[in-house]
Formats: structure tokens, sequence, C-alpha cells
């Protein structure tokens, strides 16, 4: 799973794709406030070259999974929004550490496309 990168399309707008985003990619309270092994969001450190591409997404953000405070166990999902008018497009990627089998990561987006299914039936995706 999540070997290519995951392209959904979906109708719902950007903030309600980002905000289902943000749920998916939570861990527990547990795992957040006690152990440390929590989940940061931070935007994706991008190339120069980023300024001059033909189609730079509207939105991306990186959730970075905690690896309970372990750097080389850390993995991050990566997501990248387009507006389209009618449609968003949406590409999810994994990142991960050496230490990081990217387990977590994959289910973290298998949440994610289950829970855009259930609020917009007519999503599309690809790469799972």
């Amino acid at each position: 799973m999540a070997k290519t990168p995951v392209e959904i399309t979906t109708q719902l707008s950007m903030a309600e794709a980002a905000d289902v985003f943000r749920g998916a990619m939570r861990v527990s309270w547990w795992s957040e406030n006690i152990t440390g092994a929590g989940t940061t969001f931070e935007q994706p450190r991008g190339s120069v070259f980023d300024t001059v591409a033909q189609d730079r997404p509207d939105f991306s953000v990186m959730a970075m999974l905690g690896g309970r405070g372990a750097e080389i166990q850390k993995s991050a999902v990566h997501m990248y929004m387009w507006d389209r008018g009618a449609h968003r497009e949406i590409a999810l990627g994994v990142g991960r550490n050496l230490g990081a089998f990217g387990i977590k990561a994959n289910r973290k987006i298998r949440r994610f496309v289950d829970t855009l299914t259930e609020l917009d039936p007519s999503m599309k995706y690809t790469g799972i």
C-alpha cells in the first residue's frame, strides 16, 4: 500500500478535505499526551524549483507520525491538493526514516480514504 502516490478526486471542499486529513492522521490521546508519539503537522519543504512549477498545489501539508520519541522511527504522510473548480485533486505520499516501516502511515492513509468515501460517495482514488 502507498508504494506509489495515492491520487484522489473528490467534490469535498479544500477545507473539508484538509479537516478529514487532520483527523485521520491523529493518534490516540494517550500517544499524543503521555508517550510523546503524537502527530505534528508541518509545511513540506520544497525545492527552489517549485516556484517555476507549472501546476503547483493550492495546499500542501506534511503529517509527521511520531516514533515514540525516536527520530529514526518517524514517518511522514505528505498531502498535496489542487482546487480544480468542481472538484479537488489530492496526492498523498509516504516518507519514512530508516527505522520506520511505514505501517502506521499506510493505516492513516487508509483511514483518510475511508473517511473521504463516507463523506463523498462519488470520490475516486488510485494507488492503494
